[in-house]
């Protein structure tokens, strides 16, 4: 009797949860979509359009993971790789490959979204940015990205670095990995429009971007951010 009681208390737990999440929504206004990211680096040589790094002076504000067995060059895991992602990495450097699930409470809605490279050399990432993604008669995205190139410390006060520099100067595992820090920093924003169900390509000379939006049931969504 008492292990009855228990599972019908659960299942009514279970309901009233369900039923509150979705409530938060208002199913003739929301809606729902898997957003897909790719940020990737072109092979040098691509382009033959100069882009200037700009030289970073302190560094204790950007980002960087504390990881007892820091390795120059090592790889951030990342359980939100999109599919197209993977395969697009066998002919360029895949610098961040993410999925997020969205929920449109109306359109002209907002979410904001952070986007941190799987690559980083002695903690730091080699790529950071920022994602605004806007509902409205399409899509919109409002991308912010800062692409970092490796040195020595004493190295932040030399001339700026073009795009044919060597972007990540990553050393062998010695005790010198541990001196590359950030040493300049590309800034760059790109802007997009699409409906939902097309790939975009985003241009730059250095650094590519995909962009995919599916839409997805309601449900589906808040179980998934559940």
């Amino acid at each position: 009797m008492k292990a009855l009681i228990c599972t019908l208390l659960s299942l009514t737990l279970l309901t009233s949860g369900a039923y509150a999440a979705d409530n938060r929504f208002d199913p003739n206004t929301a809606k729902a979509y898997e957003a897909y990211v790719v940020t990737f680096m072109w092979p040098e040589g691509q382009s033959s359009e100069q882009v200037s790094y700009k030289n970073i002076l302190p560094t204790d504000r950007l980002v960087r993971f504390p990881a007892p067995n820091d390795v120059a060059g090592s790889t951030l895991s990342s359980n939100q790789a999109s599919p197209f992602g993977n395969r697009l990495g066998r002919q360029v450097k895949i610098l961040a490959n993410q999925k997020w699930t969205l929920i449109f409470k109306q359109p002209g809605d907002t979410i904001n979204k952070s986007l941190i490279s799987q690559q980083n050399v002695n903690g730091y990432p080699v790529l950071t940015g920022n994602v605004a993604i806007t509902l409205g008669r399409y899509l919109e995205s409002d991308i912010r990205y800062q692409h970092y190139l490796f040195g020595r410390a004493q190295q932040t006060a030399s001339t700026p670095q073009d795009k044919n520099s060597t972007p990540l100067p990553i050393a062998p595992t010695t005790a010198s990995s541990a001196e590359l820090t950030p040493t300049s920093v590309l800034k760059l924003r790109q802007t997009n429009r699409t409906a939902s169900k097309k790939v975009n390509y985003l241009d730059h000379p250095t650094i590519g971007t995909l962009i995919y939006f599916e839409p997805i049931e309601l449900e589906q969504a808040i179980s998934q951010q559940q």
